[in-house]
């Protein structure tokens, strides 16, 4: 690489803090006595001489320390460099003062206040009753030790970016410590999904404002590839602007650590991603991971609780909480309380019950050691060994490497007595209902190498990651899933996800590396396969009773449509608004019959049938003349995303749940703002070059001068994907520009 004139440094927080390299001139030594200026700008950390930042063309930061420490200082300096005010807001939520910020809405006295835009239960008031940073403190003598240094510097790079701008960061952002940063990776498994399962247990508790959750995972094995390699391809969903925002990075030390992958904004670790050896992605699972008790309350003193015929006391906690209002710095008094099953959620005083939910890993500290053991593995035992420790309480793990491909339905699910109905609240006062031991991880299901040669998940009961793969759906144990399936169970249970990639992939053929990456970007509508020869069938009967011209140009778009919801596609626009004009006239449970597997059931033939779906593509037709002036609108027109300009998108929401998910709220003028759906697209070729492509669709920047702001969500509006570069000279070659030593990437040994 070129040494270059380092011709302007942004000093302000959301800016890039960095050398742009633009010109040849300068010798090595005036480049570095140039870059060094900005690193004594401000107090110096020594690790801030032992790491280079490289940043390629699409802002993606390949970080490249001495040692693992300096690694991982650079990580917190890069992220804090492009997302420093959303991160720390992560962190202030998952230590309970996220009201000092924004307001007393954050506190959620309440603490079964569901927000469906953050997805999270909200709020500082839960943060502090799951005791999330508290356990921390108490306990942060367990973390491990090398994993503790990690977290140590990961804070200190975010402290330096911090000094570096403390004019122009808010003045709200103190800092960040170590325990911060696990005491999130806490919080992100407490305040939604462990506690979000308990919760849904809790009887009169609705979760029908809990948005979809969903992602796509699949692999093919050399006997399906055309080339020979095994493809693994990961599509998460997750929203694109909010506490579940993804960034993308990759972490260098020499001999010790070469990982990329996303991670969630103030996190060091890759939920999904690969290093030189493996690739593992995870999908959201439903193990029946935690419970709620329902405690017997003495009458006579509301805080105490019966248990095997003795009354014990409710431990009670007293927490002051700080919140920000027009008065200044306001402060309440608020008692957590809870028994030995755990927090206490609710009390009802007419029946004298309790509702205390138990957590899996509730007193753990080490979530970020199962993590970075994922990142540290380097073959299939390791990863094992990895999952084995149970530090990670959920999710369907796929794993790959140059020979094989592996799943496991993860899940702590601890062994109940089999007399009691798990699914609902279980009685606190007995012993009875006191878990055991977490099952073991040999006993999780799992495939590995199937004969089918692919395995798939969207979210689907692990008896379907493909094709006969031998588990059975009450294995390990009847209790093991949160939703308890029939003991014959089969592919009924399969979404549309689930049933598009299976279809797909138990094809007779070889699969090309461009398949994969198009299968990625997916958008064919199944439920079409139903409802349009319905429409079809109905308009050939009724076509001489129907005088709607507008109906006539429907049907004939309909009849040569490719059943994808691509930009360009007024077809689909017909289906969607037909969904919702279905919805509206005959019910949601009516609709809900063309998602299902079974939906090849209803008769196309049916004269009722045929009239009903008639009926509710002529209010499609009204509601969209309605609201675009005009029938004949291309599906790009409608769904949308605003970043730094507008976009038309091909992807559709939930209501006919495509693998390429784009959603969003739909504004007042009818337009869909997508800001939801897949929130990373990933696909490594493994073997020798390893090659990977990648997506995200809000890009690497949060600042809206940067060209990193929006240049993956133009790629996303086009239906492509770009390069993640993985070799020393792939990252050289597409090096934008560059923070510390340039030439400290040739050092490494590769």
């Amino acid at each position: 690489m070129h040494c270059r004139v380092p011709t302007e440094t942004f000093c302000r927080a959301g800016r890039h803090s960095r050398t742009r390299l633009r010109k040849r001139s300068l010798t090595y030594l005036a480049f570095l006595l140039i870059s060094g200026l900005c690193n004594v700008c401000s107090a110096e950390d020594p690790l801030a001489s032992r790491v280079t930042i490289y940043r390629d063309t699409y802002g993606v930061p390949h970080i490249v320390g001495e040692t693992v420490e300096a690694t991982f200082f650079g990580y917190g300096l890069a992220q804090a460099e492009d997302h420093l005010e959303r991160m720390m807001l992560q962190y202030r939520d998952a230590q309970g003062r996220r009201a000092e910020v924004v307001g007393r809405e954050a506190l959620c006295e309440n603490c079964l206040h569901f927000t469906p835009s953050e997805y999270r239960w909200c709020g500082d008031y839960l943060q502090r009753l799951l005791r999330t940073k508290a356990t921390v403190l108490e306990r942060k003598q367990h973390i491990d030790p090398a994993v503790y240094r990690i977290l140590d510097a990961f804070a200190r790079g975010v402290n330096y970016y911090i000094q570096l701008h403390r004019q122009e960061v808010p003045e709200w952002i103190d800092g960040v410590t170590a325990e911060d940063i696990e005491a999130l990776e806490r919080s992100q498994y407490f305040r939604f999904y462990s506690i979000h399962d308990a919760l849904s247990k809790l009887e009169g508790n609705t979760t029908e404002a809990v948005p979809h959750l969903g992602s796509n995972q699949w692999a093919i094995e050399p006997t399906k590839s055309a080339n020979g390699r095994i493809i693994h391809v990961e599509d998460v969903h997750m929203p694109w602007a909010n506490r579940f925002q993804l960034y993308e990075a990759h972490l260098i030390t020499s001999g010790k650590l070469n990982a990329a992958g996303v991670s969630w904004f103030g996190s060091p670790f890759f939920l999904d991603g690969f290093n030189d050896k493996i690739t593992w992605s995870g999908t959201y699972n439903e193990p029946n991971i935690a419970d709620v008790y329902v405690e017997a309350i003495n009458p006579e003193n509301l805080l105490e609780y019966r248990y095997e015929g003795y009354w014990r006391p409710v431990k009670v906690e007293h927490e002051a909480f700080k919140f920000k209002s027009s008065n200044g710095m306001e402060t309440v008094n608020l008692p957590l309380c809870y028994t030995h099953h755990g927090p206490i959620v609710k009390f009802d005083y007419t029946t004298h019950r309790a509702y205390a939910v138990k957590l899996p890993n509730f007193r753990g500290v080490n979530y970020s050691t199962g993590l970075y053991g994922l990142m540290k593995a380097s073959n299939l035992e390791e990863f094992k060994t990895a999952l084995s420790r149970q530090l990670i309480p959920r999710w369907n793990f796929l794993y790959t490497d140059s020979k094989n491909i592996f799943s496991v339905y993860n899940g702590n699910v601890a062994r109940r007595n089999p007399e009691y109905d798990w699914s609902t609240p279980v009685p606190g006062w007995t012993v009875e209902t006191e878990w055991g031991p977490y099952l073991p991880f040999e006993r999780y299901p799992q495939v590995l190498n199937p004969q089918s040669g692919f395995l798939q998940d969207c979210n689907n009961p692990f008896w379907v990651c493909t094709r006969d793969s031998g588990l059975k759906p009450l294995d390990p144990e009847p209790y093991f899933l949160k939703h308890p399936p029939r003991r014959n169970a089969g592919e009924e249970v399969l979404n549309t996800r689930g049933e598009r990639l299976t279809r797909v992939l138990a094809q007779d053929k070889k699969f090309t590396l461009e398949e994969m990456i198009q299968l990625g970007l997916d958008t064919y509508i199944v439920p079409a396969e139903v409802i349009v020869p319905l429409l079809l069938n109905g308009f050939a009967a009724d076509q001489f009773e129907l005088k709607d011209v507008r109906v006539r140009r429907a049907i004939e778009s309909l009849r040569h449509w490719d059943l994808c919801s691509r930009a360009d596609s007024c077809a689909f626009t017909y289906l969607y608004f037909w969904g919702k004009s279905y919805k509206e006239l005959y019910s949601d449970a009516k609709f809900d019959r063309f998602v299902a597997y079974n939906r090849k059931r209803i008769d196309v033939h049916s004269r009722k049938e045929q009239r009903m779906a008639l009926t509710a593509l002529t209010a499609a037709l009204d509601l969209i003349q309605a609201r675009f002036g005009k029938t004949e609108v291309p599906w790009g027109d409608i769904n949308v995303v605003v970043r730094g300009g507008t976009f038309p998108l091909s992807g559709a929401d939930t209501m006919y749940d495509p693998l390429h998910i784009d959603g969003g709220d739909e504004q007042p003028d009818g337009q869909i703002r997508c800001k939801d759906g897949w929130g990373h697209l990933m696909i490594v070729m493994e073997g020798q070059p390893k090659q990977i492509w990648s997506l995200l669709p809000f890009g690497e920047s949060e600042n809206p001068a940067s060209t990193h702001y929006n240049d993956q969500t133009k790629l996303h509006s086009q239906g492509r994907v770009k390069r993640f570069w993985f070799t020393s000279k792939e990252i050289l070659a597409n090096t934008e520009s560059v923070w510390g030593d340039p030439e400290r990437i040739r050092t490494v040994n590769w």
